[in-house]
């Protein structure tokens, strides 16, 4: 990632820190963005992008790989900032965004249309929904991260339940900091 993409990333983090938006820590943004630079899934998903932060992250990794994400958002203020600074970023090209509640927009898409690569960091309590709309939607060998498990484990539960003893998928929960930690899970 070059130094003017660095800079704009952090002056985005401090505006959604002085903004009360829920943007993904540094830690998550380089470890997708270095994920999917190391696996470069051609297809990417991302329930919930808020401002475009950890955006930035992944449409820089795909840039780089010849991929393409595919962002989903519910809130009207944030997802319009989002794709401004996308398109500020130099990065809009490599996105495709979708407006509206990802339970009921990504079964909208084509059949054809199958991921390799999935973030989520959306509704924590949707997590469940968010997993059922895109269980079916997977490649082999797919990755998925769902963001903040630890810091919002009452609001998660019922999906870390729903998925505990998941045949099909290596799991592994990452903490992230004292607070928080990211599922990664793999399908095989």
């Amino acid at each position: 990632m070059d130094s003017a993409l660095k800079n704009y990333l952090k002056k985005l983090k401090e505006y959604g820190r002085e903004n009360n938006i829920p943007n993904v820590t540094d830690a998550v943004g380089q470890f997708l963005n270095i994920m999917i630079k190391t696996k470069a899934p051609k297809h990417v998903l991302e329930i919930g992008c808020a401002n475009g932060y950890s955006t930035i992250w992944i449409a820089d990794a795909v840039k780089k790989t010849g991929g393409h994400l595919h962002t989903v958002d519910h809130s009207a203020p944030t997802f319009a900032d989002a794709q401004k600074n996308l398109n500020e970023a130099g990065l809009s090209e490599s996105v495709t965004f979708y407006f509206g509640d990802a339970r009921e927009v990504i079964p909208d898409f084509s059949m054809d249309l199958k991921f390799d690569f999935v973030f989520v960091d959306g509704q924590k309590a949707s997590y469940l929904d968010f997993w059922n709309v895109v269980k079916n939607r997977l490649n082999p060998e797919a990755i998925l991260v769902f963001d903040d498990m630890l810091a919002f484990e009452p609001k998660t539960r019922s999906f870390s339940k729903a998925i505990e003893n998941l045949e099909g998928f290596d799991q592994l929960l990452i903490p992230i900091d004292e607070n928080d930690g990211i599922l990664l899970m793999r399908k095989d």
